[in-house]
């Protein structure tokens, strides 16, 4: 299986928390631009109208605007501002997979930032940005170190925003290292943290990163589900390369399903998509995401045995590959060619592919021992930063101890007069010692109690908000069953009992449903046997009650069967998983 596209949209937020949705319309900033006569609101507003024609796609005029207000403030005379404009710039031409452009621009922002003494949000978001840019360049060093510096100052800032943004990223570069624990932990962090739908746009991101994990362990159909919602939360924020990535990633995904199951109409669905993230890219001119759209068609054409068609494919995914300086995919396809002529017996072609692939190959592992000697020598600099910062702290202690030197007389008197004190209050005090350090035990012991609680109790929470996403709206039981109701009382907060309702052609089928145990037990076998009568209903199109819940048996059954327990043993249990 290629590599995953993981990509992520980032939504920049200026001072004043959305900018671009608080501008349905650029004509009311144009008007002001030719009113005003200040300086300054001139520049912001630039700066705003360059947010709203991003957040529209419409990357010409918002790098037009953003160039405006850089040559108003070529004197730096409004910092905050010029900051903005410059990650601005460089986050259109990281749109556009010019990633030299774009880094270029935030390690200007990063220098203004540096040298204006300024550590907000302006500055916190130029590191998250750098962190973008070398986790394209394949710097995951400096991708980490951006990221974490980013994640600290939005901590002390208290901005929501960043920290879901930053923890998203975060959860990228770990699933890129295949530590898919801390993966996890970062993006159901910055769930929580949006778990209000705070940032449409970084729900979608979140969701996405939670498909990619799900497609790592071939969890198929968590990845359809995730990615689908990642399709939606960028349709209805109006994203369009987050579109574009969702549908590649949805490609991906049909294309693993057909590998193990060899049903055409999976093709045809993986097939479908990539042309929608093409469709998609060329809108926006994102080169690096047509890349993986065309390598997709080509990887589809081939199981399909249209060779000529797979042929014609990666040559245009390698010739963008070469335009853009993509030196990772430009390598890869040479290897995919490689291995096409070598189906086909071309072995002249065969081998002159696999040579250019191994020389690129090669390159590429040179540059990467290049990039970690640059780490070593910027850890070098960094220690003789920390060791002139010591022997400075150094000097000024010895010149400290210098002017105390006076005190020591009357300290040492102020000594000999305690330990006569001390002989007296010894076994006081040591008592005391000890009842302090048994409540200082216990506090610790009733704070640990209470974070692991709290922990239980969101988890718990976390998962009623799962389990209600599974049952059917009001709205559509009384839309089906005008006349019905719905006295729904779980013991705990989430409970093994559920309810189902689904219509097919012209019957309406409903079930009421008691799986075994309470809680989070009960409501885990509850999702199973969920899933299980829809995909009957839905994919097997059964519509006889007792057929129904015979294969709905079955699948619950073969679900069940996956784990390592004896089957005699694992059959009792699914008998007596739901009445």
């Amino acid at each position: 299986m290629k590599k995953i596209i993981t990509v992520l949209i980032i939504t920049f937020f200026f001072s004043t928390i959305g900018i671009a949705q608080s501008l349905p319309y650029s004509d009311s900033l144009e008007h002001y631009l030719s009113t005003t006569t200040s300086i300054q609101k001139k520049i912001i507003s630039l700066n705003q109208l360059g947010a709203y024609y991003e957040s529209v796609s419409d990357y010409s005029k918002s790098f037009s605007s953003l160039s405006k207000a850089l040559e108003l403030n070529k004197n730096n005379a409004f910092p905050s501002e010029l900051i903005k404009t410059l990650n601005y710039m460089g986050y259109i031409y990281w749109h556009k997979s010019e990633y030299d452009s774009s880094l270029y621009y935030h390690l200007q922002a990063l220098k203004i930032a540096n040298e204006s003494n300024i550590n907000d949000e302006n500055l916190a978001f130029t590191y998250l940005m750098l962190g973008n840019d070398y986790y394209d360049k394949g710097d995951l060093s400096k991708t980490s170190s951006y990221y974490y510096n980013c994640l600290k100052l939005a901590d002390n800032l208290n901005n929501i925003s960043i920290k879901i943004q930053c923890h998203n990223r975060l959860s990228k570069l770990y699933f890129k290292m295949k530590d898919y624990k801390q993966a996890i932990e970062h993006v159901l962090k910055s769930l929580k943290l949006n778990n209000n739908e705070y940032d449409i746009r970084e729900l979608g991101v979140s969701y996405n990163n939670l498909g990619n994990l799900s497609l790592a362990i071939e969890e198929t159909d968590s990845a359809l589900y995730y990615f689908n919602q990642t399709l939606i939360n960028f349709k209805n924020c109006g994203d369009i390369i987050g579109q574009s990535i969702a549908s590649i990633n949805l490609g991906d995904t049909y294309l693993l399903l057909f590998e193990n199951n060899k049903l055409t109409h999976l093709l045809d669905s993986s097939n479908y998509y990539y042309k929608k993230s093409i469709h998609l890219n060329s809108i926006v001119d994102n080169k690096f995401g047509i890349i993986y759209g065309l390598w997709g068609v080509a990887d589809v054409a081939i199981k399909k045995q249209k060779f000529n068609v797979a042929l014609n494919h990666y040559f245009q995914a390698l010739k963008i590959s070469k335009e853009i300086g993509a030196k990772s995919e430009e390598a890869a396809l040479y290897y995919k060619l490689h291995l096409l002529h070598d189906r086909n017996n071309q072995t002249d072609s065969s081998l002159y592919y696999i040579k250019q692939h191994l020389e690129l190959k090669n390159q590429l592992e040179n540059s990467e021992q290049t990039k970690q000697l640059l780490r070593q020598e910027s850890k070098y600099e960094a220690e003789k930063i920390i060791a002139k910062e010591k022997a400075e702290s150094e000097k000024l202690r010895l010149i400290e101890q210098e002017k105390n030197k006076w005190k020591n007389i009357i300290i040492l008197i102020i000594v000999i007069v305690s330990i006569v004190l001390s002989y007296v209050s010894y076994i006081s005090i040591k008592r005391l010692k000890i009842i302090r350090s048994k409540n200082k035990l216990i506090n610790k012991i009733n704070e640990k109690i209470n974070a692991q609680k709290k922990e239980i109790i969101d988890s718990i929470n976390y998962a009623k908000r799962i389990q209600e996403a599974i049952l059917p709206s009001e709205k559509l039981i009384h839309e089906l069953l005008p006349n019905s109701f719905i006295f729904y009382k779980p013991k705990d907060i989430v409970a093994g009992d559920f309810y189902w309702l689904e219509q097919k052609e012209n019957s309406v089928f409903f079930a009421a449903a008691d799986c075994t145990g309470h809680g989070v037990p009960g409501a885990m076998v509850s999702v199973v046997c969920n899933n299980a009568l829809n995909r009957v209903l839905n994919e097997n199109e059964i519509l006889s009650p007792s057929k129904i819940l015979d294969k709905t048996s079955e699948l619950v059954c073969n679900q069940f069967i996956k784990t390592e327990l004896p089957i005699e043993k694992t059959m009792s249990q699914i008998r007596d998983g739901m009445d």
